[in-house]
């Protein structure tokens, strides 16, 4: 039996695993295609990312803001929750500390849960799934999530595209009460005078 047919298979595989880019190089290969607005092209990487490890929450996440870019919302959405599948277990979270030493690809690509439960409620309201979104809204909320008052802003939203502006301005006033910076109350004061200004 001979061994250079096999010698060569290594040699030959080693070769091209050592040209094959790696994620890290794909990342910031696709961010940069996501940010000339080449969502198709972004999409691929990343879908090609996630055939090497289904297991980085970043590569659904990222993939999941560009197919919102084409307004894809049923393939954003099911990226987003495969973003926080991957982060439960039952009714618990799981949080990696992305700053340890031995911290691999998977811990590295994590994404916070609230950031993509917020991208989901977005997507919920373009597809006028108004229920689910406020919910998604409303989890936030009661997680005094950092963009609080931005999620009651979306929730203000909400009744509006419901017809009910009365309860919607309710909401704008209390965006602006919440408000953590000039800029989230000046939101919430352009929706109060949109809105609710007779």
């Amino acid at each position: 039996m001979s061994f250079k047919p096999f010698l060569y298979f290594v040699v030959f595989s080693s070769i091209f695993s050592a040209c094959a880019p790696t994620n890290d190089e794909l990342f910031d290969k696709d961010y940069r295609l996501s940010h000339k607005k080449k969502y198709n092209e972004a999409i691929k990487i990343y879908t090609e990312i996630i055939s090497r490890n289904s297991q980085l929450q970043l590569a659904y996440y990222n993939r999941g803001i560009d197919y919102i870019s084409q307004k894809s919302y049923k393939l954003a959405l099911a990226d987003f929750n495969r973003v926080m599948s991957l982060q439960t277990i039952g009714e618990g979270r799981i949080i990696y500390n992305q700053n340890v030493p031995f911290a691999d690809d998977v811990v590295r690509a994590q994404v916070p849960y609230n950031d993509a439960l917020y991208q989901r409620a977005i997507v919920k309201f373009y597809m006028d799934s108004l229920k689910s979104s406020f919910i998604d809204f409303q989890a936030l909320v009661n997680d005094n999530d950092a963009e609080k008052s931005n999620c009651i802003i979306w929730q203000g939203t909400i009744w509006v595209k419901a017809g009910k502006r009365e309860k919607a301005c309710e909401y704008f006033q209390k965006a602006k009460q919440v408000a953590n910076t000039a800029d989230q109350k000046q939101e919430a004061d352009e929706m109060i005078q949109t809105y609710c200004q007779k």
